[in-house]
């Protein structure tokens, strides 16, 4: 019952495990998805580039959207630094969670090993107990045989001897008598 118990606590741990490897992974698409979003800004970026340079002509209200398509550079730039840095630090806590699981799984691996060798342990001692009395057993079978036997016997003497005597304690009380 204790083992049921415990493989299912392994499982929910294994359960827990997964559930925070699909929000990572979950995390990871999300961030993957914003890195393809920061390059495709970033190619516009550099046509609008060449464009300028081509187009030397136009006025100061695309100097105003080049600005602020670098901003929003540079802002997705920071924001994949900084989901970078978090997926990272997920990544280790996950590691380290999973190698603490592994370790904790291993450990109750061990205790259950060395909680059967016990248990073998003890079987083994039940059986020579259970050999020894059963050898005792045969052996108060045949001393109590033997001494049921000796009894019968010294019945069987102590008859004997009665009839004796008593056929002794006729005679004296005949010759008494006579």
């Amino acid at each position: 019952m204790q083992a049921c118990q415990e493989k299912t606590g392994i499982v929910e741990v294994y359960s827990k495990v997964s559930k925070k490897m699909l929000k990572h992974l979950s995390l990871m698409q999300t961030i993957h998805e914003q890195v393809n979003s920061a390059k495709s800004v970033e190619r516009e970026f550099k046509a609008l580039k060449v464009k300028l340079s081509d187009e030397e002509v136009q006025d100061k209200s695309l100097q105003v959207k080049l600005v602020e398509l670098q901003a929003k550079v540079h802002q997705l730039k920071d924001l994949v630094t900084q989901t970078e840095k978090e997926r990272d630090v997920t990544c280790e806590e996950a590691t380290k969670d999973l190698i603490a699981v592994r370790s904790q799984v291993e450990s109750l691996r061990h205790d259950l090993e060395q909680r059967q060798r016990n248990v073998e342990a003890v079987f083994m001692e039940v059986d020579v107990l259970t050999s020894k009395t059963n050898s005792i057993k045969q052996s108060s079978v045949l001393k109590q045989q033997e001494l049921l036997n000796k009894c019968e016997s010294i019945i069987k003497e102590f008859h004997q001897y009665t009839n004796l005597v008593g056929a002794l304690m006729e005679v004296k009380t005949k010759e008494e008598e006579e």
